[in-house]
């Protein structure tokens, strides 16, 4: 006979959620087994157990249907917020990922107590990264948000380099092929490769334009968009009317295999969090997927690719361009 779920002890289910979160096997029925014990189990988890639960629902962009998973976590969070510092922001960066990061629970590590607590901690620099992305993300994705924010002087750069999977990785990406392609399409002086743009998303491609498609030299632009973004109508305006033509930034993100989940359908938590911030923040997002970029043979079919996918956005470069 199968096991239920609530039978299982935690170690079996952490190893389970491990072994999903390691490969990127998105199995629905597998992950809603984690969220039903965390359901059932409330009382007896700890939050460095749960950590451990909820990083491949994250991890693998996966929002249980079962109805009582987000009470049980922000029950979790409230009693064992305290107790473990690093355990608590996991969580909530897992939570970040599925777009369902609770109030209360965000007050309580803004607070200058729980920030008090931290420094000085072995994992106060990986605490400071996690708490400036969940400040982002209280910045562009909740706007209802009213409690204290990370102060500024201890924010830090959330990802200031390409990841770790996409450096392991370096030697299948199709980041140098690109970039060959770019550098003979468009010029060197016309794209920016692995800019940190502000408050600290690493971007794979960078370019500017300007209102008219003209792909313009970076010299002779700021890279950056403002951030805190522009939010109302107002300082819209005032940028306007002091900037004759204001230039776009586009950015060329590559989603290679293992950006996906397993079954290469859906972008895996960390990658979907940085196109949505990214997009947010104002820039033009043009992905570029491992399937297209596979298929391409050779550097003249990849420039061919190139050049149709930005002209399919009205970019124009070269003598033609302006």
């Amino acid at each position: 006979a199968e096991a239920r779920p609530e039978e299982l002890t935690p170690h079996v289910m952490v190893l389970l959620a491990q072994h999903l979160a390691r490969h990127r096997l998105r199995e629905p029925q597998l992950l809603e087994a984690i969220a039903h014990f965390l359901v059932v189990q409330e009382a007896q988890l700890n939050s460095k157990v749960v950590q451990k639960l909820v990083l491949p629902l994250g991890r693998l962009n996966y929002m249980p249907l079962e109805q009582q998973f987000m009470p049980c976590l922000e029950r979790i969070l409230a009693r064992e917020a305290g107790v473990a510092p690093l355990a608590t922001v996991n969580i909530l960066m897992s939570l970040c990922q599925l777009q369902c990061l609770p109030f209360r629970a965000l007050q309580f590590v803004f607070s200058p107590s729980f920030i008090n607590h931290i420094n000085g901690t072995p994992p106060s620099l990986i605490v400071r990264r996690y708490l400036s992305l969940l400040d982002t993300a209280v910045e562009l994705e909740l706007p209802g948000y009213q409690g204290p924010r990370l102060p500024q002087r201890q924010r830090v750069p959330i990802f200031p380099q390409p990841l770790i999977t996409d450096r392991a990785r370096c030697k299948y990406s199709h980041k140098d092929m690109v970039a060959e392609g770019l550098r003979q399409l468009l010029g060197e002086e016309n794209y920016r490769q692995n800019l940190t743009v502000p408050p600290g998303y690493c971007t794979d491609f960078l370019l500017c334009v300007s209102s008219s498609g003209a792909v313009l030299p970076m010299r002779t632009q700021d890279p950056f968009l403002p951030y805190p973004p522009r939010s109302c109508q107002q300082d819209q305006a005032n940028f306007n009317s002091t900037t004759q033509d204001p230039a776009q930034r586009v950015v060329l993100m590559l989603r290679e295999r293992w950006h996906f989940c397993r079954d290469g359908r859906v972008l895996l938590g960390s990658r979907a969090l940085r196109e949505r911030h990214l997009g947010l923040m104002g820039y033009q997002l043009l992905p570029l997927p491992f399937e297209e970029l596979e298929s391409q043979r050779g550097l003249p079919q990849l420039k061919s690719y190139l050049r149709q996918k930005l002209q399919a956005l009205g970019l124009r470069w070269g003598p033609e361009g302006g």
